[in-house]
């Protein structure tokens, strides 16, 4: 079952990968707001992935707001919802992709690291 579970959490994040990678081809950003994903130019995206944005609402706006809370920390976007990177210094870019745990566990954690190095440079 948990096989399963894992091959269908898969498949979505493929949908969503593909799905914004058409958003951008049309010119579009979706952002989440709330409870609503806003698309901006809107009129450029194709009817079909307005739909399928529709169906999948609740696991776009997941994987959307992940972006909202690591940009919040530092971070820029690599892939949305599951790979980011933070320069800690001239030296340094922290790489990072999301694995098992919570997504506000995972961001805290990696804040709490930054802030660590943060304050060892002061010193």
């Amino acid at each position: 079952m948990k096989i399963k579970t894992m091959m269908v959490a898969s498949l979505y994040k493929m949908e969503f990968e593909k799905i914004m990678n058409a958003a951008s081809l049309a010119g579009c950003d979706l952002l989440a707001e709330g409870e609503h994903i806003r698309i901006t130019n809107s009129k450029y995206l194709p009817a079909s992935i307005k739909e399928k944005i529709k169906e999948n609402k609740p696991l776009f706006l997941e994987f959307l707001n992940r972006d909202t809370q690591a940009k919040q920390v530092g971070f820029m976007i690599g892939i949305s919802g599951e790979v980011y990177a933070r320069s800690l210094s001239k030296s340094r870019i922290v790489y990072i992709e999301r694995i098992g745990a919570t997504f506000e566990y995972f961001l805290l954690k990696v804040k709490s690291y930054f802030d660590y190095f943060e304050r060892k440079e002061m010193f």
